[in-house]
């Protein structure tokens, strides 16, 4: 599984990118940035677009990705949300006044499905996809990918909950590597729990005794201008992200 990080930050600033990660060239996790970030010829490749949930720094390119393709003549790209961020991108997004309409360029006819997340696994490609459901907005998920036993958990925007740790914790040494989110230092604890995040100091809590030396556990999602706060916070075992990063499991 390759995995390229186009962009993982909590906000947008010179050199730092909103989330967009790149699995295997074909497959989208959230569409922060990949559209300023890819060539056409790598967009046009894009099969697949997972999405997290529906705030604006997750999906503010899709428009212009789903644009790209459009004018490639590019078809059978299928963007998957739970019900909830479906419903945003229909109401709030695709609507005819933010976006055209979805149904106004045959959408939904082969070029580009919107479809909701199964409770059971999806495969994509070779790969198997589980989304779990986190605390953040209501419909946020964040994704366990399979290749060949090997297991990746992204977390997506998520405040600490026991039951997503508790469901990391069950993948045991399968899990190679642990991407989550960490927004704000542990000063603004406050404001992370109101706005359903995570500080460092909550990913060790959550993490401790159950994710063994054999995963990898990295950071992202961090907000520019609290980075060198909060990489002086992380345990020295987390690894943190800013872009531009690739790693293969």
């Amino acid at each position: 599984m390759k995995i390229t990080i186009l962009g993982c930050s909590g906000s947008v600033t010179p050199g730092y990118n909103t989330t967009s990660i790149l699995i295997n060239g074909h497959t989208l996790i959230d569409a922060g940035s990949a559209a300023s970030v890819l060539t056409e010829k790598a967009l046009s490749g894009i099969r697949t677009i997972l999405l997290t949930h529906s705030h604006i720094d997750h999906i503010k390119e899709l428009p212009f990705i789903i644009d790209t393709l459009y004018s490639l003549g590019t078809t059978g790209t299928t963007i998957w949300g739970s019900e909830k961020t479906i419903e945003a991108l229909k109401t709030h997004v695709f609507n005819g006044l933010i976006w055209p309409d979805m149904k106004e360029l045959d959408a939904e006819e082969g070029f580009v499905r919107l479809k909701i997340l199964p409770s059971s696994e999806i495969v994509i490609e070779n790969i198997t996809v589980q989304a779990v459901s986190v605390d953040h907005i209501a419909g946020s998920v964040g994704y366990i990918l399979s290749d060949n036993g090997n297991k990746v958990f992204f977390s997506g925007d998520a405040g600490y909950q026991q039951s997503m740790f508790e469901r990391i914790g069950h993948l045991g040494d399968d899990l190679k590597a642990l991407f989550i989110e960490v927004s704000f230092p542990d000063r603004m604890q406050h404001i992370a729990k109101v706005s359903r995040h995570l500080t460092p100091g909550s990913i060790r809590q959550g993490i401790k005794g159950r994710v063994g030396t054999s995963t990898r556990v990295i950071a992202y999602h961090i907000k520019p201008k609290h980075l060198e706060e909060v990489i002086s916070e992380l345990s020295p075992e987390i690894e943190y992200i800013v872009g531009g990063e690739e790693f293969t499991f």
